[in-house]
């Protein structure tokens, strides 16, 4: 595995620190680094306010359209189909829609039993559209108007057919947009060509939320009684869509997920009550690792190891003992999730150490399942700081997913070989695509592997760690530590900051844990100040220390809480002996 390159971010200029005397100049330092330099930017990262911050959903240049056709099928008593992807995005997504329109018909005392919902199953149907699931809708369903969630922009064809066959389709999608966009469809997309919507980042549960928010102004045109401020009741969902989807938390997302975990903390779903507390999660004290490491994997347990309905029904559910025993089903579905991605884990690794080290990591694998070839790619990423690719066969079917690092666009790839692939799609740092037969498989693992070769020429290329300052440990305090929360949430563009001190004199060391995975630092600074640092999995640095050693560290700044007590304690990112 490749060394890590600390980059570490340039220091502020001495007339950027001039301008702004009242804010602290690390602080104006992790601003600088996310692109924050304006007095109207700082002001609306450190303190998001709806009213100001967020867009009106009629900026989307179809919004009107796409609210007076969905009211049209109301009045009409159409059928109105929800098709949602199986991630969840696309079941958040989908559950954002189904619980306005569920509410929008109670208020305006119409049948809420018109519309349905579809869901495709992971392995037996795969991502999108299909012409198969149209057909289904229009003769087994009855369906009028088909909105998709999360997905659609690449479906022309399936689209296509809804439109021959009597059906109209909004698509609610945010995925990378492809040359031909479907032309019989109302687009709500904040990439489409022309689109005048400003914020380009929306997760599909975002785009969806917008979507759900004018369909509440128009019912209360139409003589609903929604109060003000109604459609904040569904950012619960988005601030877990724009999580798990890997969305940028800076402009509107900041705000959407500043709002939604207020939301979400006091949620008023059942279901996902249910869910934090099987989780182990606490209410009042939910944040976005919360939704990454607790709430997030469980529904996606859901589309991987069955079918994502159950996640979607959880959402929906207003029956407290119903919701209780999807979140079981959820919880049992997590576990051997876990179980399965590890045991797969094992043996792309051995697989990686068996190949010629180069700049792009691709696995394959008989009988790994469709739903969890993305989880192993990112395990992957974060083991040996190479983009990957891993790919599950079943026969002569082959479903691949790849996880990337900054500086390898994975749907770009994808795209050089194209003809290879019976259907691909994604983001820049997250992919998945599908082929049939091994020949073609062969021809994609080579474009891909060429692909990497002109992106990163160089196999041996190190793994970057962006530092955000080099800190004297002096400045560890409660006041900076609050400084660094106002940073909050963090994830995909936000992430926590991380520093590095340098010549830090270990005082005191040990190993903690299962079999002494973590290492336990005492270090001191040169100019005498102590602090605490706990460095999971790096147990195995024991072995190289003694007391005295010099270290030169990378870490995030966080709590230790136990038996009652707060001490600021530094979690290690990286480190090395100072001597290098």
């Amino acid at each position: 595995m490749p060394d890590i390159f600390w980059q570490i971010a340039p220091q502020v200029s001495e007339e950027e620190t001039d301008a702004y005397p009242e804010i602290d100049p690390v602080v104006l330092q992790l601003l600088a680094n996310r692109g924050i330099k304006s007095q109207e930017a700082i002001d609306i990262f450190l303190g998001p306010d709806w009213g100001r911050d967020t867009h009106d959903p009629s900026l989307f240049l179809h919004m009107k359209q796409a609210t007076n056709r969905v009211f049209q099928a109301i009045e009409r008593e159409e059928m109105i189909s929800v098709h949602g992807d199986y991630d969840a995005d696309g079941v958040c997504g989908t559950a954002v829609l189904v619980t306005v329109l569920r509410d929008i018909c109670r208020q305006l005392k119409c049948d809420h039993a018109r519309f349905s919902t579809y869901i495709p199953h992971r392995e037996k149907e795969g991502y999108g559209l299909h012409e198969h699931t149209v057909r289904h809708l229009q003769k087994d369903v009855g369906t009028k108007l088909i909105i998709t969630v999360d997905c659609g922009i690449s479906n022309y064809q399936a689209i296509e057919l809804a439109h021959d066959l009597g059906m109209d389709v909004i698509v609610c999608d945010h995925h990378d947009v492809p040359e031909k966009v479907p032309k019989n469809a109302i687009l709500i997309h904040p990439q489409v060509v022309g689109e005048t919507y400003p914020f380009k980042h929306l997760s599909g549960t975002g785009v969806a939320f917008k979507f759900a928010h004018a369909l509440l102004e128009e019912a209360n045109r139409r003589g609903a009684g929604f109060h003000k401020g109604y459609e904040k009741w569904l950012l619960d969902l988005v601030a877990i869509a724009t999580v798990t989807d890997i969305m940028p938390l800076l402009g509107e997302n900041r705000v959407l997920e500043h709002y939604g975990l207020l939301v979400l903390n006091k949620t008023r779903r059942v279901g996902l009550k249910k869910l934090v507390e099987i989780s182990g999660g606490e209410f009042g004290k939910l944040d976005t690792t919360s939704i990454g490491y607790q709430i997030g994997p469980r529904l996606n347990a859901a589309g991987r190891m069955d079918h994502a309905d159950v996640a979607l029904q959880l959402l929906i559910e207003e029956d407290e003992s119903r919701a209780l025993g999807l979140a079981k089903e959820l919880q049992e579905l997590n576990i051997e999730r876990q179980k399965q991605s590890e045991t797969i884990f094992q043996e792309a690794k051995r697989q990686v150490e068996a190949q010629e080290e180069c700049s792009l990591i691709v696995v394959v694998g008989e009988g790994w399942p469709a739903g969890l070839v993305g989880l192993v790619a990112g395990k992957l990423v974060a083991a040996y700081h190479r983009p990957v690719f891993v790919i599950g066969q079943e026969g002569e079917e082959y479903v691949g997913s790849g996880r990337s690092l900054g500086g390898f666009h994975m749907t770009t790839a994808l795209q050089t070989i194209a003809k290879h692939l019976d259907a691909f799609g994604g983001h820049p740092q997250a992919c998945g695509f599908s082929t049939r037969g091994k020949d073609r498989l062969e021809k994609v693992v080579e474009g891909l592997l060429a692909f990497a070769k002109e992106t990163i020429p160089d196999p041996k290329v190190v793994a970057t760690l962006a530092v955000d300052a080099e800190i004297p440990l002096s400045l560890l305090d409660w006041d900076f530590y609050g400084d660094l929360e106002k940073f909050a949430p963090f994830g995909e563009k936000n992430p926590r900051p991380i520093f590095c001190s340098r010549n830090l004199t270990v005082m005191g060391m040990d190993t903690v844990g299962l079999q002494g995975k973590h290492l336990r630092l005492v270090l001191q600074s040169p100019e005498g100040r102590t602090s605490k640092f706990i460095g999971f999995k790096f147990g195995d640095w024991i072995e190289r220390l003694h007391l005295g050693a010099q270290l030169d560290v990378v870490y995030e700044i966080g709590v230790n809480e136990w038996n009652g007590s707060r001490e600021l304690q530094c979690s290690i990112r990286d480190l090395r002996l100072a001597s290098q």
